[in-house]
């Protein structure tokens, strides 16, 4: 058993507290006269569950009441769950009062209070049904966001209103709005059974497989890309080493290439000096061009030392004269006798501040002066000899420039040497390109590994992809509605229904009951008359839910079907429920019609539970026995002395 209804509740005002009973996996039948509140039953219980809009009429059902209740039964213990009922100017109400144990008592008024909200309670409903994790993807190209099945879909199953049960447009409740129809179509796969708990268990699966395997190939894009374009920025480079003769390695992958380049660096210079003969003119005078650059470099180090010391000279000299202006004030105390007075005031000075004795200053200014002489003696001598380094270091690079000049002529003389030249160029140019390279590729790992996980991620993601393929999940559902299509089809032909001698059929495609006739598939909206209509709503909804029953599907087990005999019986007829203004052929339908719901819930008893609303009330003893309650005479679902809002006690 998935849920069924014992009680629905309604408190008033000032504490009183109405209770409309059931008996769970039977008929139950409530008849009464009109403007009664029986069609508000439905609303009662689709506000119950979850409704984002209290559809509630306005009136006694609106004013006089303060929450709406439920009783349920589970498939294990009980709940009982009651929603507020809306401020006057409110569409809707976010206070929820849930209590769920073994058996759970109607509670009081006073006991209520808003314990959950709408989203906690849908949460809630939706799990006593038992729709566990799911989700449907639309197919590739449409923009459709995924959708999880909640109890608000599975109720669209559930409940037949008064102006519904005779549409011949919608089979199913809410589909008016083409979104929520759009939903229904989306979660029907879910709560059919065509997709099972296992199906969306490896439904996750290949969502987290797919995930591993996007981040396993962007890893190997970011790989690829500090690679260069492929292999070919380090084949470039190894086809460049063999070129010039500093290579031989001929790679396939790119891990074997940065290897050869490896190699390829570790050449030294000296393997590609040009070699020529001893004594040759250029010889020569390479190596009095290397003599030459390396006197120069001595000569600079000289001036650079002397240049320093010459700096710190000046230095010091700036600072004695300092020192020497400060010291030479002490002339202004020549003749006077030390002592321990201030010179300046005359004031008697302790004996701890007593300044220092004045010949200790004069002979330090003494000594800073003699120190200024001798440095002053020095500076000219630095100078001296800056000037002879400079002079040096302008003949040696005279002899440079004389060399150079030398050595072109000589190069531009010997083609030979020119191309030895050119070839050690081109080497040195390789070896610098594949430095640069290698020093700044960072850290590459090698991929073999992660193409292998690409590669086994892969196979499992299409194996997955096949088995969870939109086409399998069509399969199964063809086949539930070929299983659904005998019933539908044999009590079609009971109830006399038209076209009925050809198959029927439930078009999930369309939501609509379909029958397959000679000249084509004649859909519900195109078979003509109310009888049929109601006809239709009520085989297609029994079929439904004793394939819910027997394969325990998430959904409600329990139909409200709200006047299906007022196509033969409308109000206006109604005096006593008797049926008396009647013809006899639709009171025949009728007693079929009901028979035909009994026979169907009694099949899969106790799993099924209907509630009945109507004007009938048919002399029949199976008939009498479901009946719950009587609207006549004055008793209704709301009592007349219940208060407004306002005018009662308070809650």
């Amino acid at each position: 058993m998935s849920v069924q209804i014992l009680d629905i509740v309604l408190y008033s005002h000032d504490g009183r507290k109405r209770v409309l009973s059931l008996k769970p996996g039977k008929v139950n039948v409530i008849t009464g006269a009109s403007q009664t509140g029986k069609s508000a039953i439905s609303d009662i219980i689709d506000y119950c569950f979850g409704s984002s809009e209290c559809h509630i009429a306005h009136g006694p059902l609106r004013l006089h009441v303060s929450w709406y209740g439920l009783r349920l039964q589970l498939a294990s213990g009980q709940a009982f769950v009651a929603r507020r009922c809306p401020a006057p100017k409110a569409q809707t109400s976010d206070e929820y009062f849930i209590a769920t144990a073994r058996t759970v008592s109607v509670p009081e008024a006073k006991d209520l209070r808003a314990t959950t909200n709408l989203k906690g309670a849908t949460t809630t409903l939706t799990s006593w049904v038992g729709i566990r994790d799911n989700l449907h993807e639309p197919p590739a190209g449409q923009k459709r966001a995924a959708l999880s099945a909640t109890v608000r879909h599975a109720l669209a199953l559930c409940l037949q209103q008064q102006d519904e049960i005779t549409s011949k447009k919608h089979l199913f409740h809410g589909t008016t709005d083409h979104w929520f129809a759009m939903a229904l179509k989306d979660t029907l796969p879910f709560l059919l059974g065509a997709v099972d708990d296992d199906h969306v268990r490896r439904q996750g699966e290949l969502r987290r497989l797919r995930e591993q395997l996007r981040a396993l190939e962007r890893r190997l894009a970011e790989i690829k890309s500090l690679r260069g374009d492929g292999a070919t920025k380090a084949d470039a480079l190894l086809a460049q080493a063999r070129d010039t003769g500093l290579s031989n390695a001929v790679t396939t992958t790119w891990e074997d290439a940065v290897a050869a380049l490896r190699v390829v660096l570790q050449t030294p210079l000296t393997a590609v000096d040009v070699k020529l003969p001893d004594g040759g003119e250029f010889t020569r005078l390479s190596n009095e061009r290397a003599e030459l650059l390396q006197n120069q470099r001595r000569i600079r180090a000289d001036i650079d030392a002397a240049r320093a010391f010459s700096k710190d000279e000046k230095g010091f000299s700036h600072e004695a004269k300092e020192q020497r202006a400060r010291l030479t004030t002490i002339g202004i105390f020549d003749g006077n006798e030390p002592g321990h007075s201030c010179p300046l005031c005359a004031q008697e000075l302790p004996q701890q501040r007593a300044p220092p004795p004045l010949a200790a200053l004069q002979g330090a200014l003494t000594d800073v002066a003699s120190k200024m002489v001798s440095v002053a003696r020095v500076e000219p001598h630095i100078e001296a000899a800056i000037g002879e380094l400079e002079s040096r270091l302008q003949k040696v690079q005279q002899e440079l420039t004389r060399n150079r000049t030398q050595m072109e002529a000589v190069r531009t003389a010997n083609a030979a040497l020119s191309e030895a030249q050119a070839d050690s160029a081109r080497k040195a140019h390789v070896l610098g390109r594949v430095s640069l390279y290698l020093e700044s590729m960072p850290d590459v790992p090698d991929t073999k590994e992660l193409e292998a996980q690409v590669e086994s991620l892969t196979a499992k993601s299409k194996q997955l992809e096949e088995e969870l393929s939109d086409e399998r999940v069509q399969e199964q559902l063809a086949s539930i509605a070929s299983r659904l299509s005998e019933k539908l089809t044999e009590w079609a032909r009971r109830l006399g229904l038209e076209h009925s001698v050809s198959p029927m059929r439930l078009d999930l495609k369309k939501l609509t009951l379909v029958a397959d006739t000679l000249d084509g598939a004649v859909p519900m909206s195109r078979i003509g008359s109310g009888e049929n209509g109601v006809g239709f709503h009520l085989i297609a909804h029994l079929a439904l839910h004793q394939w819910f029953v027997q394969r325990k599907r998430p959904v409600p087990n329990f139909i409200f079907f709200d006047q299906p005999s007022q196509v033969y019986f409308p109000a206006d007829k109604d005096v006593d429920g008797s049926m008396g203004l009647v013809p006899d052929d639709d009171r025949h339908r009728v007693l079929q019609m009901f028979r035909l719901i009994f026979e169907a819930v009694e099949a899969v008893a106790p799993g099924l539970q209907v509630i009945l609303i109507e004007h009938a009330d048919i002399n029949e003893d199976w008939y009498r026995d479901s009946i719950v309650e009587r609207w006549r005479g004055g008793k209704k679902l709301v009592p007349d002395d219940w208060p407004r809002a306002g005018e009662g006690a308070a809650e």
